[in-house]
């Protein structure tokens, strides 16, 4: 069967790329209240999630806390002596030249694990871009929250567990706060929910795609939010080593 060639004519229809509609945030009050909504456009974090995108940065975030130290011994690395067992012929035994050898027991492993690096490669650009399609998919999943204020003051813990339970966060989330906020502040809020299983703080600028899908739910200060919306200045997200 003689097969045909298709010769590209660079006229054909280009592909449509997929975008999302318009997403509208619940918009509470330091109080827990909700006072309305926040409109979200889509397009000015990404058009739509890359999911294979974000596997290989999960992917890489994962690789890189492990140690990797895991080894054993090649026959090379065994002690003892280096003595033939026994003569090679006349015996009825099988041939052996030996006791370090795989099949022995107390010998050396035949293709162990070694201690390696568990890298994930991945370019500055690319991690960028799993951080905006986390974000965003925590966005068009329902799965962001975005608040008035936070809590700031002289650490405490109660009114930010009053406050999650008033927004009805019971499992993990994480509180995102906006990169111009002082330092002192951070740490302030740092110190107070530091004692709450499974709550996070960050400033925008130090998300990554793992931070934001391990956590169930994603708290947004109003700051923060306006931030993510002007990213083309402000947010980059992803860009450390980590």
């Amino acid at each position: 069967m003689i097969g045909t060639r298709v010769v590209s004519t660079g006229l054909e229809k280009p592909k449509e790329v997929q975008t999302l509609d318009p997403v509208e945030v619940p918009f509470f009050g330091t109080d827990g209240e909700q006072e309305g909504t926040k409109h979200f456009n889509p397009g000015s974090v990404s058009n739509y999630p890359n999911y294979k995108l974000l596997k290989e940065a999960v992917r890489r975030y994962q690789g890189r806390l492990r140690r990797g130290t895991a080894s054993t011994r090649t026959r090379a690395e065994i002690h003892g002596s280096p003595r033939k067992p026994w003569r090679q012929k006349g015996t009825g035994r099988a041939r052996a030249g030996s006791k370090k050898s795989p099949i022995w027991r107390g010998g050396g492993v035949a293709f162990g694990p070694r201690p390696r690096s568990y890298d994930y490669g991945l370019s500055r650009k690319q991690r960028r871009i799993a951080t905006r399609h986390a974000l965003l998919s925590k966005l068009v999943d329902g799965e962001s929250l975005v608040i008035e204020g936070v809590p700031i003051g002289s650490p405490s813990t109660a009114p930010f567990r009053k406050l999650a339970t008033a927004l009805g966060l019971n499992k993990s989330f994480l509180i995102g706060l906006s990169s111009e906020m002082p330092i002192e502040e951070r740490r302030s809020v740092w110190l107070s929910v530091r004692n709450l299983e499974g709550v996070e703080v960050l400033p925008v600028c130090d998300f990554n795609a793992h931070v934001l899908l391990r956590c169930q739910n994603l708290l947004l200060t109003a700051s923060a939010f306006d931030e993510i919306q002007n990213n083309e200045k402000n947010f980059t997200g992803g860009g450390g080593s980590r």
